[in-house]
C-alpha cells in the first residue's frame, strides 16, 4: 500500500490498468486554475460556458439559486488558447429549497442565507463573448434571458445538441456521462464545477465518422454555431400524422400547438421530400441562427 501513497506510482498503476481491455480508468478534472499568458487576452474567438442551477423548471414560479461563468478564448480550429475563472454567485430565492434540490445541488438553506447574484459582474463577462454554450441551452438560456434581457441578441450554442454525440461513438448526453467515457469524472452537481469540467469534455479530441481526422469538440461546436439551421413546422397536419412525425425526430410545442423539428441546411431537401411520401402538407420552414435557435 506504501507503493500507491505516491501520486507517480498511482499514475503508474492508472496507465497499467488502461492497458488492459478488462478496466476502464477514471481521471479527476484538476482543480480550477486561470490560463492567460501575457496581459491580454489572445486574438480568438471568446467562448462564454455557462450554468444555472434553480428552485426548479418554472420562470414563472422559481427562482435562479446559483450562476457561473467561465471565458475561453478557443482558435478557429478549436484549441483552447485561454481561459479566466469560473466565476460563480449563488442567490437566496426567499424560501426553503425542496428536497430534491438539496439533493441534486449539494446547497442547503444556510448556504443561500443573504446571497445575491453580481449582475453587474456577469454582463461585464457576457459582453465579452463572442458566443455563450450550455449543456442544454434552451434550459439556462431561458433564465440568463430573464435576470439579463439587454444581452437577449447573445448568439448561443448547446454542446449537448449540437454535437452528434452518438456519431462519435458515445452513449447518451448527459455531461456527466460524456465525461466518463471520455476517461474523466467531476464529484459536485455544482454550477462552477459544471463550466469547469465543460471546458475539459470540449477540449477532448476523437475521430469523426467516415474516417475524420481527430479534433476538438470545440471545433464541432463553433462549426455548428456558426451555420443556420432550419425550423420546420408541421403546420396543417392531421392528427393521425403524430406517431409518424414523432418517428421523424419532430417534438410538440404545446405553445404554438404544432409539431417542430430544427434541421441543417443540407437536409432540408430530404425532410420535404419525407411530407411528399406521407402526403402531408408543405411544412413552413424558418431559417435560425445562434442568436434565436434556441429562444
Amino acid at each position: 500500500m506504501r507503493f500507491l501513497s505516491q501520486p507517480r506510482n498511482l499514475e503508474r498503476a492508472a496507465r497499467m490498468l488502461e492497458n488492459s481491455a478488462d478496466f476502464r480508468v477514471l481521471r479527476r478534472i484538476p482543480e480550477p486554475y486561470q490560463h492567460m499568458e501575457g496581459n491580454a487576452p489572445p486574438d480568438a474567438q471568446c467562448v462564454a460556458m455557462v450554468d444555472v442551477e434553480s428552485t426548479g423548471l418554472s420562470l414563472a414560479d422559481d427562482e435562479v439559486i446559483e450562476l457561473a461563468i467561465l471565458l475561453a478564448w478557443v482558435s478557429a480550429t478549436g484549441e483552447v488558447l485561454a481561459h479566466l475563472g469560473p466565476w460563480s454567485w449563488l442567490a437566496d430565492p426567499g424560501r426553503s429549497l425542496s428536497p430534491e434540490i438539496v439533493r441534486l445541488t449539494g446547497l442547503c438553506d444556510a448556504n443561500l442565507a443573504g446571497q445575491s447574484i453580481d449582475l453587474e459582474h456577469a454582463k461585464s463577462l457576457l459582453d465579452r463573448a463572442d458566443l455563450v454554450v450550455a449543456h442544454n441551452a434552451i434550459f439556462d438560456i431561458a433564465w440568463f434571458d430573464q435576470l439579463l434581457p439587454e444581452l437577449a441578441d447573445k448568439p448561443w450554442a448547446c454542446s449537448m445538441r449540437e454535437i452528434d454525440w452518438p456519431a462519435l461513438g458515445f452513449e447518451g448526453r448527459s455531461q456527466s456521462h460524456l465525461l466518463s467515457q471520455h476517461g474523466l469524472f467531476c464529484d459536485a452537481h455544482r454550477a462552477g464545477a459544471d463550466v469547469w469540467s465543460l471546458l475539459w469534455l470540449l477540449s477532448q479530441k476523437r475521430a469523426g465518422p467516415d474516417c475524420e481526422e481527430p479534433r476538438s469538440h470545440f471545433s464541432r461546436l463553433l462549426e455548428s454555431a456558426a451555420a443556420p439551421s432550419i425550423q420546420i413546422s408541421a403546420h396543417g397536419s392531421p392528427y393521425g400524422a403524430k406517431d409518424d412525425l414523432k418517428a421523424r425526430g419532430f417534438k410538440w410545442n404545446a405553445q404554438e400547438r404544432v409539431w417542430q423539428k430544427q434541421v441543417r441546411l443540407d437536409d432540408m431537401a430530404q425532410e420535404l421530400a419525407w411530407f411528399r411520401s406521407k402526403l402531408l402538407p408543405e411544412p413552413v420552414r424558418k431559417t435560425l441562427t445562434a442568436a434565436d435557435r434556441y429562444r
